[in-house]
């Protein structure tokens, strides 16, 4: 099985190319950002930067499922923590996905969440008992927007786990593709009130802690792709 590692936003994609230690003649770029050849549990894999924002990372999503033909993507990354039950650092593992931005007012749907926009994800491909004790699996939502605590209320309502800005559309890309999709987030930051200073903590907490979630989420990964062939 091929596959490739996505990466979205700047601060995820420095903080992967150290933890690889990618010499920068080693990085190559592709049209919407960078990528180089690295190495999973020493199984060749292709890590690409999409940006941020659910537009780019479903661009580069599809992107990458032309350039190099993978049967899975992989999505690593931060989210903002919304469940009680999670704290800073814990990890997601997304069984499914909603789109919390989408809204629909003209048909007067009733769905909480834009139906077509929802994705379901199979995940009986990976080895569970890999990441069992150290992953939660559940929902997380994706919107175009920071996590604030208004928002994080409402969702925390629907049993979401944890927000984004990406998992959804790449999700739905790889759904539309037909290939595997593994989402593995980790939390950086969790809203805790409307005060300013808090929103500021927020900010810190995500800019420090996203290199510490990025090195967990990469050791991790091995032992969700343990027993495969993963090679590209």
């Amino acid at each position: 099985m091929k596959i490739c590692i996505q990466i979205c936003s700047g601060f995820e994609w420095r903080a992967v190319k150290k933890i690889f230690a990618v010499k920068a003649t080693a990085v190559k770029t592709h049209s919407l950002g960078e990528y180089f050849a690295g190495a999973i549990a020493n199984r060749k894999c292709i890590v690409f930067h999409s940006g941020a924002t659910k537009t780019r990372a479903a661009a580069a999503c599809q992107h990458a499922i032309d350039k190099w033909n993978p049967d899975a993507i992989a999505v690593l990354g931060t989210c903002g923590g919304i469940s009680p039950e999670l704290e800073i650092f814990d990890v997601v593992l997304a069984d499914k996905t909603v789109q919390y931005d989408c809204l629909d007012f003209i048909t007067g749907a009733k769905d909480t969440f834009y139906a077509p926009m929802v994705t379901e994800l199979d995940n009986s491909w990976i080895n569970h008992a890999g990441v069992r004790g150290k992953a939660t699996v559940g929902t997380i939502g994706t919107g175009d927007r920071d996590l604030d605590f208004k928002t994080a209320a409402a969702l925390r309502k629907e049993n979401i786990l944890a927000a984004d800005w990406e998992s959804g559309a790449v999700a739905k890309v790889c759904e539309i593709n037909r290939r595997q999709c593994l989402i593995l987030r980790g939390i950086t930051d969790k809203p805790v009130n409307h005060k300013k200073a808090d929103r500021a903590k927020q900010t810190d907490d995500y800019k420090r802690n996203t290199p510490l979630v990025m090195k967990k989420l990469l050791a991790l990964l091995p032992e969700l792709l343990s027993g495969g062939n993963y090679l590209m």
